[in-house]
């Protein structure tokens, strides 16, 4: 009997232990694993609004850059460096209303997530940079903390040119049924290599199924660099009856690729005169009709 009383103690007694141990022991796991638990780490962050930008050769790259710094205890004091493509033009700037204002760093206030600045990159366009994906590198330093972000300017070819008549009249003369000559100048103005130029022309109406004849020599340029230029004669051929005035011709230009913006054209004035033969015969004409009637009036004026 004694002994089912003390064994019925020793279990109760464990029991009471077990249900103490339960109530403390998760106290103390929590006491330990809130003391063990580390302090966030501060961040920091380099983000760019639009990453990649594009344009033709002479364009003024903009990237708006923001900075998020979290969980700091105090301001952060950032080194900025820019690696940019060789020759490239790049700085930081304030804003895109002060470009003028360039900085090289900036001091984060804790949990700053505003602050901006603009990253200003501008191409060699007198170098004539291939078209294509150009990497520019921002990295924001301090003794504590590093970013960067990398930033893409695309640059896309821009084609065009311009045509000049080498003395700078768009006006000529020209003898019906004889050639008349001048020369124009094609010169490149875009970024970019011009593969081919042609030449065609609007011209006035003829007479008696002839027609005006309009050539070029050369008839068309294969591959104008930028900036090049290139003289072209053109010939124009009044039909043989024309009558003497002024006509208009339109030389008209393309090329490939196609231009960016609408091709130029000539509008050429072309004053036509008589052969001196055919002056001959009407000054003929005019002293026979003259004579013809001082004739009549001599005759029947007697009378």
């Amino acid at each position: 009997m004694k002994r089912s009383k003390l064994l019925c103690l020793l279990v109760s007694f464990t029991l009471c232990l077990a249900v103490f141990g339960g109530l403390v022991y998760p106290q103390v796991v929590s006491a330990d694993s809130e003391e063990e638990e580390p302090a966030p780490e501060p961040v920091l962050e380099l983000q760019a609004k639009y990453p990649s930008l594009e344009g033709p050769a002479d364009t003024v790259f903009e990237f708006e850059v923001g900075f998020a710094y979290r969980q700091g205890k105090q301001p952060l004091d950032l080194e900025l460096i820019t690696t940019a493509p060789e020759s490239w033009l790049v700085y930081i700037a304030e804003s895109s209303y002060n470009k003028d204002k360039r900085i090289t760093a900036v001091r984060l206030e804790t949990y700053s997530v505003a602050e901006k600045v603009v990253v200003i990159a501008v191409a060699p366009f007198w170098l004539f940079p291939d078209p294509g994906d150009y990497t520019i590198k921002v990295d924001a330093v301090s003794e504590e903390l590093s970013d960067s972000v990398d930033l893409t300017a695309t640059i896309t070819a821009r084609y065009g040119f311009a045509v000049e008549t080498s003395s700078g009249r768009l006006n000529t003369k020209a003898t019906a049924g004889k050639e008349s000559s001048f020369s124009i100048v094609l010169t490149n103005t875009g970024t970019a290599v011009l593969d081919r130029l042609s030449f065609s022309s609007t011209k006035p109406s003829g007479i008696n199924n002839e027609e005006w004849k309009v050539t070029f020599k050369p008839d068309k340029i294969e591959g104008l660099g930028p900036l090049e230029q290139q003289e072209v004669e053109v010939t124009i051929s009044p039909p043989s009856k024309t009558i003497a005035g002024d006509y208009m011709t339109i030389l008209k230009f393309d090329s490939d690729p196609d231009p960016s913006s609408e091709p130029p054209k000539l509008d050429i004035r072309v004053t036509v005169s008589t052969p001196t033969k055919w002056g001959l015969i009407g000054a003929f004409i005019v002293v026979a009709v003259i004579a013809g009637v001082v004739l009549v009036f001599r005759r029947y004026g007697r009378r």
